[in-house]
């Protein structure tokens, strides 16, 4: 590799590069500064900064630095020589190159939506109100036997009647994993169930269980709801970094949906 100088100048250049090898990603402007001229092409130090942080290595001694910085130039040679060139026609590195290019400019929009962004206390207030509108949810405490046939189900409920304890019926009746534990589900708020099971939960009182077999993906349940209680929003301040996460994301969606508006996407028929 030829260099405009002796080496230690080149090392002692490559220390202005060193701060961006470990912050490659960082969106603060940097000056780019000339390391080597590759005919009339700059190599530069965000070059540099780049190449080491798509190959995972950042350097801290000189010889490792100029190393780096050499395979760097390689690729430059290659890809401007004639073969290279002839190379870079190919259908696969042209896509490659126009998908590299588009991902790169899509994440550098994407930092400079985030950048530009600024939350105040009252929006985050206000959506976290609008989140949660202040009310108390429920949770449920249950057991449930599970069975694979409606008729079965409907036996169990009849004993049930009779007086049967759910428990000793879950253990010996039930073919779900927590038939072990007399089918107890813990606490569990609805989201957390399947809708039908959830409202059939929800319709049955405290100490109650259901008198009609439930339907579900998994088969025929018999309910039994054991306790309730009310379960009070999370604090603002321990969900107030995730609202802010989330009030971001919809306004970088926003921004990609109004750019959307702007073009045509078509999807091609392609024939078989």
């Amino acid at each position: 590799m030829k260099t405009n100088g002796p080496l230690q100048r080149l090392a002692w250049a490559l220390c202005l590069a060193m701060p961006l090898l470990t912050h490659a990603e960082d969106s603060a402007p940097v000056d780019p500064v000339t390391l080597v001229k590759v005919d009339d092409f700059a190599v530069t130090n965000l070059h540099l900064a780049l190449f080491a942080n798509q190959t995972g290595r950042s350097p801290e001694d000189a010889e490792g630095q100029i190393r780096l910085l050499n395979e760097l130039v390689n690729s430059v040679m290659i890809a401007r020589s004639a073969a290279g060139r002839a190379l870079a026609g190919q259908p696969e590195v042209v896509a490659a190159l126009e998908v590299a290019s588009a991902r790169l400019i899509a994440q550098t929009f994407v930092r400079d939506q985030l950048d530009r962004i600024q939350l105040s206390d009252e929006q985050v207030r206000a959506y976290y109100d609008q989140r949660y509108s202040g009310e108390t949810g429920t949770e449920y405490k249950a057991r449930h036997i599970l069975l694979a046939e409606k008729e079965q189900a409907e036996d169990v409920i009849r004993q049930l009647r009779d007086g049967a304890d759910f428990a000793e019926l879950a253990g010996t009746r039930s073919i779900g994993p927590s038939k072990a534990v007399g089918g107890d589900l813990g606490w569990f708020e609805p989201d957390q169930m399947v809708p039908e099971f959830a409202s059939a939960t929800a319709a049955v009182a405290d100490g109650a269980f259901s008198e009609e077999p439930v339907q579900t993906q998994f088969g025929w349940h018999v309910i039994l709801r054991e306790q309730s209680r009310a379960v009070q929003p999370p604090a603002y301040d321990t969900v107030k970094a995730e609202l802010e996460t989330e009030l971001r994301q919809r306004q970088i969606a926003e921004a990609i949906a109004a750019i959307r508006e702007e073009v045509s996407v078509e999807v091609q028929d392609i024939q078989q």
